[in-house]
């Protein structure tokens, strides 16, 4: 598997770690390990050039995320895709994401201003910004950066981390259907009529809205099963 892996330039503004988590998540999500490959940790530090240390610490986080198995003296696996596990992502963001709607009315009118106005730049640059050549992955980003922002409605810094920490199964299915069971004018219309939503006042249509919006993988993720079942767990609900 290490010699399939790209190079990764590493830098000294972060710790290792972080930068091999970040990295291997990204290739994770992107399908570009896929499902079932198997790789140890004696063979990442190897390709990486530098100790176990930070290689065992970043294949930790990612157990944690629920993207790998850690198997002792046998290597680690990356895990299937669940929709069990799926089902209670989307679950549990939908409340925390729908709760930091509700919080509106407690902020601040200078910082709710300040959060809608990186919402309106975030809806432009989705507009604009987006590379021809690899449309998913850079929507990916602007799309996580735009629910990011609604998260700060809760004035809870540990919101979006939380959030964060355990979807990384449904960034996976997100990747695969982004620009086609989920074509990206559509999402981007989503986005315009949540904040629109915001924009007037009406929280709780903006509430309904969100919800909508972040179930809807539920219904796609049935066409992207068809397509990479092996990538499926067996026998999952």
């Amino acid at each position: 598997m290490s010699e399939s892996l790209p190079k990764l330039r590493i830098s000294s503004k972060r710790s290792l770690s972080e930068q091999i988590y970040t990295f291997l998540r990204s290739l994770i999500i992107t399908a570009r390990i896929k499902p079932g490959s198997n790789f140890s940790e004696n063979e990442l530090s190897v390709h990486f050039k530098i100790s176990r240390q930070p290689v065992r610490e970043a294949l930790n986080h990612l157990e944690h995320d629920g993207l790998v198995s850690i198997f002792p003296q046998k290597g680690t696996c990356v895990k299937k895709i669940s929709i069990k596990n799926l089902q209670q992502v989307v679950f549990i963001r939908s409340s925390l994401e729908c709760a930091c709607i509700e919080n509106i009315p407690s902020l601040n009118v200078k910082k709710y201003n300040a959060i809608l106005k990186k919402l309106k730049t975030n809806i432009l640059y989705q507009q604009t910004r987006i590379d021809d050549e690899n449309k998913a992955e850079a929507f990916l980003k602007l799309d996580d950066k735009f629910h990011e922002l609604i998260c700060e409605f809760s004035d809870c810094e540990m919101t979006w981390k939380v959030i964060q920490s355990f979807k990384g199964q449904l960034d996976r299915i997100r990747y695969l259907s982004m620009g086609h069971e989920s074509p990206l004018d559509s999402l981007i219309e989503e986005h315009e009529v949540i904040i629109t939503a915001i924009e007037n006042g009406d929280f709780e249509k903006a509430r309904d809205l969100l919800k909508t919006h972040l179930n809807e993988i539920m219904m796609t993720h049935v066409s992207i099963k068809e397509k990479y079942a092996s990538w499926f767990e067996d026998n999952d609900i």
